[in-house]
């Protein structure tokens, strides 16, 4: 059951990361619909997976290891993993 709920969950956590990577950042930069970002950031997934998937392992580690210290680590991790993604976003999209 344990593993079972594992790799559910891990496919809901790939399907948020594919829809999300770059279609919030799009939605902030320019005048699209929600659709074209969706399918902007799916696209970006499928051109690049393996960039893509270690962001989501970075942005999860990171999410983590802010989440120690009593959440305050958020603090900082927040704002860099903002940043960086505006940057990945910028390279991706460009």
């Amino acid at each position: 059951m344990i593993v079972l709920g594992c790799g559910v969950g891990f496919v809901f956590a790939v399907a948020a990361l594919a829809i999300s990577v770059v279609s919030f950042p799009l939605l902030l930069d320019r005048h699209v619909g929600v659709p074209v970002a969706i399918a902007t950031s799916v696209e970006v997934l499928r051109r690049n997976p393996r960039v893509v998937l270690t962001w989501g392992a970075v942005v999860a580690f990171g999410l983590a290891l802010g989440a120690v210290p009593m959440l305050l680590g958020l603090i900082v991790v927040l704002p860099v993993l903002g940043h960086a993604t505006w940057h990945l976003y910028r390279r991706a999209v460009g």
